[in-house]
């Protein structure tokens, strides 16, 4: 699993254990996440048995029912994916293990070109996307 879906699997579990919809997989993902966080030195050769250099500095307490809060752990998950292999590693592990109980996503990352070249000749209507779940009416 790369950074990029384990990053999308942070939301999945905050979506999993907050609020009324809250299922036991996604609560286990997100303390389990939050432990992983809290033990995670704060810069690369810190030991997480240091508590002045432990994870608080990285996340506080965060509530997954609050997007912001959540928005914010995952931007510095992903900075320090980016700046330290192990832990990016690690965090890829977290996710395999957890990421198979949470609700499926779609974490593929992939890329859409929709053109109409110059020359096309169009009778009628056009309709461009990656990804169309239900019904197209042009009626």
């Amino acid at each position: 699993m790369d950074v990029g879906s384990a990053l999308a699997l942070v939301t999945t579990a905050a979506s999993a254990a907050a609020g009324g919809a809250a299922t036991a997989a996604g609560e286990s993902a997100w303390r389990s996440l939050m432990d992983f966080v809290r033990r995670a030195p704060t810069r690369a050769g810190d030991g997480p048995e240091d508590p002045a250099t432990a994870g608080p500095a990285l996340a506080p307490a965060v509530d997954p029912g609050d997007e912001a809060q959540v928005r914010v752990l995952t931007g510095r998950l992903a900075e320090r994916a980016d700046a330290d292999e192990e832990f990016a590693a690690r965090l890829c592990r977290w996710a395999e293990q957890y990421g198979p109980t949470l609700p499926l996503v779609h974490t593929e990352r992939s890329e859409v070109h929709n053109t109409v070249a110059d020359g096309a000749r169009i009778q009628g209507h056009v309709i461009q996307a990656q990804d169309i779940h239900g019904n197209i009416n042009l009626g």
